[in-house]
Parts: structure tokens; C-alpha cells; sequence
């Protein structure tokens, strides 16, 4: 618990932050659970970049800027950075940016009433770039659904292009799981839910249109695939909702009773 280094590096999504920030300080506090746990896919990542790619959001509304420009501007500096043992490459951060907008035909955050788009990138563990744009829709009982995700990664060197569609595919999915409906609850001590029957997990009717694209990397090695894909997922579906709402998400999963009456 005293070596702050071992924990820095671990801060994924914190520490490893790839935008031009002047300045930044993460800290840490130990919880002690009483309840067993184990990570979620993609370890301690996907909470991390929820808040962060929600904050860029927030900046960039606050400055009234476009939020995939916002980010593209705050990449411009130094290409190669590091944080602590992870090295960032914004070349490559930027070229999956430029092309999710390119394919999304990105023209702002929204579209019509109770419809908007949203984005979010990473680079995981300084290895595997993804950034998504997502078009949710919310009914008049504020319900949200996924419509469509256009989604780029740059892995590196792909060796079967079939296997990284498939991970981003099921990574997509199991983002709409974590934002939209899958929830454990406690009483008395004990969990709640005890299975698939009463724990929320998306299913095919909740299943998007979903347009992957392989970019072409220089890369000499493959990266990985099997985590990388969760954590933008969610904060993209996250503030698509904010552009259809009004609403900032700050608490998972989005429930209706959240969201405002309003549009944005």
C-alpha cells in the first residue's frame, strides 16, 4: 500500500491520460470490502476512462466545442508521451479519431429530438487504439437504446481480421450490458442476483448496427484484443445520451428515472 509507483501504473485510464494536460494528479484510497470480488473485463480500466471521456465532454461543451474536434485538439503536441511505465502514441490515437469520424459521417453530437451521437477513445495500455461513435435513441419513457456504433482500431499488426471484428463486436456488447443493464444489488449481506435470470445482460434485440474498421498500423507486433475493446464503449453511449437528453451520465447502469424530460 506504500508504493505509490506500483499503484500509479496501475491507475489505468487515470494515469496514462493521452490528452495535453498541462498538469494532472491522481490519488488512491483503500477500501476494505467486506464482499468477495473480481475484476470485470478489462481490469481497472473501464471505470477510468468512463469518468474521463465523460470529463472531455463536459470541457468541451463548456468551451462550446465540437467533442471529436475538442479531443483532436487536445492530442496536438509531443506524438509520443509516457506516464510512468506506459508509453502513448497520439499518432495513432489521432488516425483512429480522424477515421471513426471520417466513417461515421460525424457532424456534431446531435441529431434530432431524443436522438444523439457520442463519442470516446483509448489507448489501452498504450498498445491498442479504439475510438467508437454512437447513435442512441430514447423513447418517451426514457428508455435507451444503441442504434448503430461505427467503431476503428488500430491493434498493430492484425493476423486474422475476422477474430479482432468479433472481439470489438462482443466488447460492444458487453459495454451496452454494463451501461444499460446489468446491475448487482445487496441486502442483508447477501447479492441479489443470482444468475442471468435476474441479473440484466444485453441480448439480440438490444444488439446495434455495428460497422468495425481495421486500420492499417506500421506496428511489428499484434496487440491485444480481448480487453481493449469495453472501456470507451461506455462513456460513448454515455454522452450520445447526454446530446439526446441533456442529461450527464455519472452512474451506471443508465436508469429512465435519470434521465430529464427534456431534450438537449
Amino acid at each position: 500500500m506504500r508504493d505509490a509507483a506500483w499503484y500509479q501504473d496501475w491507475s489505468w485510464g487515470c494515469y496514462d491520460v493521452p490528452y495535453a494536460f498541462p498538469a494532472i494528479q491522481t490519488a488512491y484510497v483503500a477500501v476494505d470490502l467486506p464482499v468477495k470480488h473480481g475484476p470485470w473485463r478489462s481490469v481497472f480500466a473501464p471505470s477510468s476512462v468512463f469518468a474521463r471521456e465523460c470529463f472531455i465532454d463536459e470541457a468541451a461543451e463548456a468551451r462550446g466545442a465540437d467533442p471529436l474536434a475538442f479531443r483532436l485538439e487536445m492530442l496536438k503536441g509531443a506524438d509520443i508521451i509516457k506516464a510512468g511505465a506506459t508509453t502513448v502514441d497520439r499518432r495513432r490515437l489521432r488516425r483512429v479519431l480522424e477515421t471513426v469520424r471520417d466513417k461515421s459521417g460525424w457532424n456534431g453530437a446531435s441529431i434530432n429530438q431524443r436522438h444523439g451521437r457520442g463519442v470516446a477513445c483509448n489507448a489501452y495500455a498504450g498498445r491498442t487504439y479504439i475510438a467508437y461513435v454512437v447513435d442512441v435513441s430514447v423513447d418517451h419513457e426514457n428508455n435507451v437504446r444503441v442504434d448503430r456504433v461505427v467503431a476503428v482500431v488500430d491493434c498493430g499488426l492484425v493476423v486474422n481480421p475476422v477474430g479482432v471484428e468479433q472481439q470489438m463486436e462482443g466488447g460492444i456488447i458487453w459495454g451496452i450490458s454494463s451501461a444499460l443493464k446489468g446491475e448487482i444489488t445487496f441486502h442483508g449481506g447477501r447479492a441479489q442476483q443470482s444468475s442471468f435470470a435476474d441479473f440484466g445482460v444485453a441480448r439480440m434485440r438490444d444488439t446495434p448496427s455495428m460497422e468495425i474498421h481495421i486500420v492499417d498500423s506500421d506496428a511489428q507486433q499484434p496487440f491485444g484484443m480481448g480487453e481493449p475493446p469495453v472501456p470507451p464503449i461506455v462513456p460513448a453511449i454515455a454522452n450520445a445520451v447526454f446530446a439526446a437528453t441533456g442529461t450527464r451520465i455519472r452512474r451506471l447502469p443508465i436508469r429512465p428515472k435519470q434521465l430529464k424530460h427534456g431534450t438537449a
